[in-house]
Formats: structure tokens, C-alpha cells, sequence
């Protein structure tokens, strides 16, 4: 495989690994499963806490996430305060932010799913007017990054969205995320980049650019995204762990190693249609060595 230049690292970089806790959700996303899982809260963190152990703080972020909801663990949230505190890790928690702001904890970093600033908006993911201005509110305030799905709001309710995290003079990244499409499916989704407010949050053209790609023949072409070229996922259900380069929303046979093993690379990995936050990843600042 050749990697373009502009999917190779553009400066000394941390590692990115992603670890994600198979967990229930409090929120009932119409274009999401249900999470029924129950842990152990226990076993997790003893099994989150070898994943971290097995990199170096100074030069690896880390994610941690759920998948479901983390922040109905506060354990789990004081553990990974307390790594990142104590032993100087660079971690940060996604969360629907419904639990804000009693989950938040000195050291660590913050994403936030909601997918706009209005109650009509976020009808998909149930979430009340007053929810979601708690959840802005907190998003300016830490500079977080923000994971919007775009499910075919449209191109009004995003300007307007994108126009009041400039009034809360917002400094994090927002990231538009297409409605996956399972499978290897075409995305079904468009958002045309020309007619979008601009504002230095905002993805860069070519990631609409790539958007535009698979909407228009149905895979992605030459382009790499930066999860292949430099990251790793890690799956915890209690004391089981999972391993895959990227879960491409549905790996391939074959490609999810249990248990702790070497990481394993590859020229070819089998990705799909999907398009997401990952996709610039070296690009943060928040990947700055």
C-alpha cells in the first residue's frame, strides 16, 4: 500500500490507542444498538489498567470510551484521573455528556457526542433542550472536542449549530460524522462543505472531500486514514480483551486478536465506507509530542 503524503505523520506525534468498554448505554439513539452489557466493574479497570501499562506516557494518548456510556462508571473515571494525574498519561473519555458535570475529574481530557444545538436535532439520541445547553456549555468551557452525526440535519440547523459554538467562543474540534453504513454499504448521507458556515473548528476541506468520494462510488479510494497509519483499538468486556487494528464499525474475520498480543500491522487493511473522527487524527494538537 502506498500511503499518500498526506496520511503520513506531518510531525513528531504521540501514539493513538483507543480503548473501548463494552458497557450500557443511558440513551437510546434510534441509528445506534441497544447496549444491554453488564460489568464487572473490577475486572475492568484491572483490564484497562494492562492495556496502559503497556505504553509510555510521554509519548501516547489514549481514548477511552464505552460501548454504551463510561461516565455511569465513576470508578472507571476515577481510575483514568488517577493514571492520568498521577502517572502522566495524556487520556481522554468520550461521553454523551449526559452525566456533565458530575463526571468530570482533574487531568483528563473530554469528547462529547451531540449532534447539534437544538432539541430537534438531537431527536435521534432523545436528548431535552436543557440537556444539551448543559452539554455545550461544558464543551466551551473545557475546550472539548465534539462528535456531531450527521443523519441529514439540514444545512440550516448546521450553520446555526456551528454559529452558537461561536458565540460560546468554542476552541475545541467539531467532528461531522456521516451515519455509518454497516457492511460495506454506501454512506447515505451528503453535506455539501461549500455551503457550510466556516470556522476554524470545522474539519478540513478534504475530509468532505473524501466524504464526497464515497458517496459518489460507493468506497473509499486511494486515501488513508490516520487510525491505519497510526493507531490501535483495544476492546474490554471485564477481564476479556480484544484486539484490532480498527473495527471498521464491522472487522473482517480474522483481523480481531483476543487477548494481549504483539499489534499487528498490515499493507492492506479491509476498510469499508466509513468516515469518522480518525480520519486526521495525527493532525490534533492533542497529538502533539
Amino acid at each position: 500500500m502506498i500511503v499518500p503524503f498526506w496520511a503520513s505523520k506531518p510531525r513528531p506525534i504521540r501514539r493513538y490507542r483507543n480503548i473501548v468498554i463494552k458497557a450500557p448505554c443511558n440513551l437510546r439513539c434510534t441509528y445506534c444498538e441497544v447496549k444491554k452489557a453488564r460489568i464487572d466493574v473490577e475486572k475492568t479497570i484491572a483490564s484497562v489498567g494492562r492495556i496502559i501499562d503497556r505504553f509510555r506516557p510521554a509519548d501516547t494518548l489514549l481514548r477511552v470510551e464505552a460501548d454504551g456510556e463510561i461516565s455511569l462508571y465513576p470508578p472507571i473515571i476515577d481510575y483514568l484521573a488517577e493514571r492520568a494525574v498521577r502517572d502522566g498519561y495524556r487520556i481522554e473519555v468520550l461521553t454523551n455528556g449526559t452525566r456533565l458535570p458530575q463526571c468530570l475529574r482533574d487531568g483528563l481530557r473530554w469528547v462529547i457526542s451531540v449532534d447539534g444545538h437544538t432539541a430537534a436535532m438531537n431527536s435521534k439520541r432523545g436528548l431535552k433542550q436543557a440537556q444539551i445547553d448543559v452539554i455545550l456549555e461544558h464543551a466551551a468551557r473545557l475546550s472539548a472536542d465534539l462528535q456531531c452525526v450527521y443523519h441529514g440535519q439540514s444545512v440550516e440547523e448546521m450553520n446555526g449549530f456551528i454559529e452558537a459554538l461561536e458565540r460560546l467562543s468554542f476552541k475545541g474540534r467539531l467532528h461531522l460524522l456521516p451515519l455509518l453504513a454497516l457492511g460495506g454499504r454506501p454512506l447515505e448521507v451528503h453535506l455539501d462543505y461549500a455551503q457550510l458556515r466556516k470556522a476554524p473548528f470545522l474539519e478540513r476541506k478534504e475530509y468532505f472531500d473524501r466524504w464526497d468520494h464515497i458517496v459518489k462510488h460507493g468506497r473509499r479510494g486511494d486515501f488513508v486514514c490516520d487510525q491505519i497509519v497510526n493507531g490501535f483499538n483495544y476492546y474490554v468486556s471485564d477481564d476479556h480483551i480484544e484486539m484490532v487494528k480498527c473495527d471498521c464499525y464491522a472487522p473482517p474475520p480474522g483481523y480481531t486478536v483476543k487477548g494481549l498480543h504483539d499489534e499487528l500491522e498490515y499493507d492492506n487493511f479491509p476498510c469499508g465506507t466509513c468516515l469518522s473522527h480518525q480520519e486526521f487524527n495525527n493532525r490534533r494538537p492533542s497529538m502533539d509530542l
